[in-house]
């Protein structure tokens, strides 16, 4: 019986987002001929982190989207940032650059670096959908984890708006973001 417990109960949270509020492990993003940007660097401000593959197209169409809203944000204290971490990641991540022109830092980090920031186990058996999305709020504490499956990506840009406005103690604060425009699609990483 508790078998059958502990399965129903991780199938209910398949898709959902992992526990928060928590401290922000370290976590780097390593970028080709650069230093690398320690996200402890961005403390003081609010920090969208999407953790990506450069291969995956919900991801691109992703980052086509964060550039206008980056710009947008950037004003009011919010640093977004991308992460990949598929395998080809450090040889992919130049022509993601140079293809999607994002105004925000890109970068990469090894899949045994993420699982451990978003605290993932060996034992860990839910597949990582992309793009997976960690915001994190002016002293450094993960407020929000967002799984790429999650309901919260079939409108990703007005989810993302949504949360950046509840950390930023902006109009509609308590207002829950459920963005049933569009059914989005994630890739499995």
């Amino acid at each position: 019986m508790r078998a059958v417990l502990a399965i129903l109960l991780s199938l209910s949270a398949f898709g959902q987002p992992v526990s928060a509020p928590r401290k922000s492990p370290s976590f780097s993003i390593l970028r080709p001929g650069q230093a690398a940007l320690p996200l402890e660097s961005f403390r003081g401000k609010v920090v969208l982190l999407a953790l990506i593959s450069t291969t995956c197209p919900h991801c691109q169409e992703l980052t086509r989207g964060l550039g206008p809203l980056s710009k947008e944000y950037a004003a009011r204290g919010v640093q977004f940032l991308e992460c990949a971490f598929n395998p080809e990641a450090q040889q992919g991540v130049p022509g993601f650059i140079q293809q999607l022109q994002p105004p925000f830092p890109v970068g990469y980090a090894d899949r045994a670096a993420v699982d451990s920031y978003l605290q993932r186990t060996v034992i860990d058996t839910t597949p990582l959908w992309v793009p997976h999305l960690v915001f994190l709020d002016r002293t450094g504490v993960i407020r929000a984890d967002i799984a790429g499956d999650s309901p919260f990506m079939s409108d990703p840009l007005a989810n993302i708006r949504a949360e950046l406005d509840k950390l930023l103690g902006v109009g509609g604060a308590g207002k829950k973001a459920t963005g049933a425009s569009k059914k989005g699609a994630a890739a499995k990483q």
